[in-house]
């Protein structure tokens, strides 16, 4: 089945001493069809995880095992009008503290994408 990406690119709000965590705000896809699957999908480089919880409106998604160059979820059911995806960074990265300026992902955790698929 044909699949079209989205990018989550570069409006990430870097952790704060107060969340710790690195968060992105968006909408729901237009044009989503009834029969359609929005995938979440992050292609990475080999190695640990850099992220110990992945959460999106508040549920908790399956985890990135070392090793992993692709990681995907089916969160049709999931997505909202407005969406918040919160990523609790592993302990090693948490020292990474952002100004609340928005920004791109560390480039070695890989891009974030909603993927949509179509039925054939």
């Amino acid at each position: 089945m044909p699949r079209h990406s989205i990018h989550l690119g570069d409006a990430w709000q870097p952790p704060t001493k107060a969340t710790g965590a690195w968060v992105r705000r968006f909408g729901r896809p237009t044009g989503v069809g009834a029969g359609d699957r929005l995938f979440l999908v992050c292609e990475r480089l080999a190695g640990a995880p850099v992220w110990r919880r992945l959460e999106l409106n508040g549920r908790e998604l399956p985890p990135v095992e070392p090793g992993m160059q692709r990681w995907e979820c089916d969160v049709t059911a999931l997505l909202d009008g407005r969406n918040e995806l919160v990523l609790l960074p592993a302990a090693a990265e948490a020292a990474a503290m952002g100004s609340g300026v928005r920004m791109p992902l560390p480039r070695a955790w890989g891009r974030m994408t909603i993927e949509i698929e179509a039925p054939d």
